[in-house]
């Protein structure tokens, strides 16, 4: 529950507004998450499907006349000023939240299929200088593998050293080359990227890792999306106050959500959701709020793998 001191636009009263009569139609509510459980849809295409539900909230009126409004306004001023850490605290932990939603979409949206790390053997802790390494290499890979696209967040180690989190898809296996006598020969495309990211880091000794999705792997796409946007609430609280937690390139939009309308009960909304998947959809997350007012699901379709054939370059 909580208090809210409003005008008659809808908008939140501060303290001088009100003394200089600046804010009209000024009243109290007293808001609750009593209301209908409002239910959406994401379908992120190639089987990727995240449904959601959430209690809408419900404002009544308080008879308050102006000195109960302008006490409230006055308490709500101090325990802004005594409270300013726990406020940041959680104007952060939102932020985070919104851009692990963010991320993870994106991943599902782009096909996601390989995780891509990229590491430095040497102590690297400047953000900026990651940042416009991981830019030379994308410049390099697209040489390369002109489709080539990704999603990136950004680690600190216990020690300090960055590495790079990297989803990507359609990584082939092997890259073929063609020499200067015009004999093809097949590269393993592991050792062409990490000789990329060496060739971009040079005395701090780059390092790469990849994993790819595997027939019956738990590292299926979605939790591919779950592992990179994983990262995003630890580099919130850790990183820099305006530096960005993570990167994109290529396109990977997300369709906006599908409003299925509303329900009365928690149960109904559940019944919503699941009438959404299909008989070839897995779940993949199903989370539910210990006060039963919101709840999560995401889901994915089995995967046809196919080796991709060799990139010529």
């Amino acid at each position: 529950m909580a208090i809210m001191i409003l005008d008659h636009f809808g908008r939140s009263v501060k303290t001088g507004d009100f003394l200089c009569g600046k804010a009209q139609g000024v009243k109290a509510y007293r808001v609750q998450r009593t209301g209908a459980f409002k239910v959406k849809a994401h379908d992120l295409g190639m089987g990727h499907l995240e449904v959601s539900f959430r209690r809408g909230d419900v404002a009544k009126e308080l008879d308050w006349d102006r000195s109960m409004i302008f006490d409230h306004l006055e308490m709500m001023d101090r325990w802004r000023d005594e409270c300013e850490e726990e406020r940041r605290q959680r104007a952060l932990k939102v932020a985070a939240n919104r851009a692990k939603t963010r991320v993870r979409q994106r991943c599902k949206a782009m096909g996601a299929d390989t995780l891509l790390t990229l590491t430095y053997k040497a102590n690297e802790t400047d953000l900026q200088r990651c940042k416009a390494d991981l830019k030379e290499f994308n410049r390099r890979m697209l040489r390369v593998l002109p489709e080539f696209c990704f999603i990136a967040a950004f680690e600190h180690q216990d020690r300090g050293a960055l590495h790079i989190h990297m989803a990507t898809r359609r990584i082939p296996r092997e890259f073929e080359r063609v020499s200067s006598t015009g004999h093809r020969y097949r590269v393993n495309s592991y050792n062409v990227i990490r000789a990329l990211w060496r060739a971009v880091t040079k005395d701090r000794q780059g390092n790469i890792d990849v994993q790819r999705t595997k027939r019956n792997s738990t590292r299926s796409p979605a939790r591919i999306a779950t592992y990179i946007a994983g990262y995003i609430i630890k580099e919130f609280s850790e990183g820099e106050k305006w530096s960005n937690r993570w990167t994109q390139y290529g396109k990977c939009d997300v369709p906006a959500a599908v409003d299925l309308g509303t329900v009365d009960t928690a149960l109904e909304a559940l019944k919503t959701v699941t009438a959404c998947l299909n008989e070839r959809h897995a779940i993949v997350d199903l989370v539910f709020s210990k006060w039963g007012d919101w709840g999560w699901l995401s889901a994915e379709s089995p995967l046809k793998r196919k080796s991709h054939d060799p990139v010529t370059y």
